[in-house]
């Protein structure tokens, strides 16, 4: 399985580099045609206009096939005018899909406003949400889309501009899950992420429309773009183990069910980023 990943288009009206940006994006996925699932990580607009949204959802509809498409939101979203103009295309705004009987994606909305006073751009993933991705990934073998990166780095200016409570959302992801996947950067990033004993990537990917020059300790664009691909690769299959014979005169108790990640398959996810550098 194929998983495209774009990320921080930042379409607004009027801005002809965005809009073409974008459609290169979509173009050469389309040309690759080994996709399977788009995801479209967040700040996929500047700033929440219907007629916007719009323009984003017949470019996407119109420059890729792809049937699977599922989108969040970032700072520069608002999530409830995107559900409402994507909800007539194949653009899909959900809280979690499953992939197969043994992985999961769970979408988690970190554009909420900080309720202290941070920089502009930073998010805030609501206690819901914080009880929806603890409660999932406990359940379920995921992968965890989120458009803020769930820890701070890059340059110091962009560490300002993070998840208000991003402690608690380490807190609440499971350590089975397989990987974390974030926007927001504007360039790639791939960071260990310690959650309880286990080690779990967190891929930050590139923008489509403009890269954020993080050697730089000020603010200043670049003009490096891409997107990222992962291939979903399974690793081992695995076969419970058979539960001991009852002692003689033991009760025999009948099995709990395991849900639908019986995980009798693992995988590893296999990034790559494609730059479209001018």
């Amino acid at each position: 399985m194929r998983i495209y990943q774009l990320s921080d288009c930042h379409l607004h009206l009027g801005d002809e580099a965005s809009r073409a940006n974008l459609i290169r994006a979509l173009t050469t996925i389309e040309e690759a045609d080994d996709g399977d699932v788009l995801l479209l990580t967040g700040d996929l607009i500047c700033g929440p206009c219907v007629e916007i949204y719009t323009q984003f959802k017949a470019i996407v509809q119109a420059h890729t096939s792809i049937v699977k498409i599922f989108a969040i939101a970032g700072n520069h979203d608002d999530l409830a005018m995107m559900k409402s103009v994507f909800s007539d295309s194949r653009i899909q705004v959900k809280d979690h899909v499953h992939l197969n009987d043994n992985l999961s994606l769970c979408f988690v909305d970190s554009s909420q406003k900080p309720l202290s006073n941070m920089s502009l751009g930073g998010g805030r993933v609501s206690t819901k949400a914080l009880s929806a991705l603890k409660k999932f990934t406990r359940k379920h073998r995921s992968i965890v889309v989120i458009h803020h990166p769930v820890v701070n780095l890059g340059a110091k200016w962009f560490t300002e501009i993070g998840i208000e409570n991003n402690l608690a959302v380490m807190e609440a992801i499971h350590p089975q899950t397989l990987a974390i996947l974030s926007g927001h950067a504007h360039a790639f990033f791939k960071e260990p992420i310690k959650i309880q004993e286990r080690i779990i990537p967190l891929i930050v990917s590139p923008a489509t429309s403009y890269g954020f020059e993080h050697t730089n300790p000020s603010y200043e664009k670049n003009t490096n773009i891409g997107i990222m691909a992962f291939d979903l690769v399974p690793t081992l299959a695995l076969t419970p183990a058979p539960a001991p014979a009852p002692a003689v005169g033991e009760e025999i108790k009948p099995e709990k069910a395991t849900g639908t990640n019986n995980r009798e398959i693992e995988y590893s996810l296999r990034e790559s980023v494609i730059n479209l550098n001018h």
